[in-house]
């Protein structure tokens, strides 16, 4: 829950992170860019958080130790990140980083775990 509400506290910070990317002397279309990219970042790991959250409470991953561990190291590290680029206005391409490596492969196992257990009729692991 705490990388959910980092990555909605982000929006807070989001002009910073996005004005960190730009050089001194920029015009509104460059910021415009990269402020379209810094929100689909974070619309995309909100999804990805999102599709963890109904996979674990619809009980597809409750019982699966290991997959639990696996998201809650990835979400721990993931929501220190983030914490770190809302306190120090990192560029906001390192918020696609922490969708790539924190939020995206545990949502892709979810998505399996998931599939797998409507497909097959339940996983025996």
């Amino acid at each position: 829950m705490s990388f959910l509400v980092a990555t909605i506290m982000i929006l807070s910070t989001m002009t910073e992170n996005v004005v960190a990317s730009l050089p001194k002397t920029y015009s509104p279309a460059q910021f415009d860019a990269n402020n379209t990219s810094c929100l689909l970042a974070i619309i995309v790991t909100l999804v990805c958080i999102g599709v963890n959250l109904a996979g674990f409470l619809g009980g597809f991953s409750m019982f699966i130790p290991a997959v639990n561990v696996l998201v809650v190291v990835s979400h721990t590290v993931g929501c220190i990140y983030t914490c770190v680029a809302i306190m120090e206005a990192w560029h906001f391409l390192n918020l696609w980083y922490i969708f790539a490596f924190f939020a995206g492969p545990v949502a892709l196992l979810e998505l399996c775990i998931i599939t797998g257990t409507f497909c097959l009729g339940g996983m025996n692991v």
